[in-house]
């Protein structure tokens, strides 16, 4: 369980990294991407930016690092 938890963590933490790094790049050429959470067919427009959604999957990452501390590991 706890390999798996690093694991698991470390990809999460990763992709949130690149997310972040990806908006930031997009960001410096004048580009803004985000995200869509709203329904375009009823014209409802809820944009996400790019390295919050980015933030969070990486704070996900995190507590799963952190919960790979407590979490003994039974077959390391």
């Amino acid at each position: 369980m706890r390999k798996a938890l690093i694991w698991i963590g470390g990809l999460l933490c990763g992709i949130g990294a690149a997310l972040i790094v990806a908006s930031a790049v997009s960001s410096s050429t004048g580009v803004s991407p985000s995200y869509n959470f709203g329904n375009p067919a009823k014209f409802q427009f809820y944009l996400v930016p790019l390295w919050q959604i980015g933030c969070a999957i990486a704070v996900a990452g995190g507590a799963c690092l952190l919960a790979s501390r407590w979490v003994r590991g039974g077959t390391s």
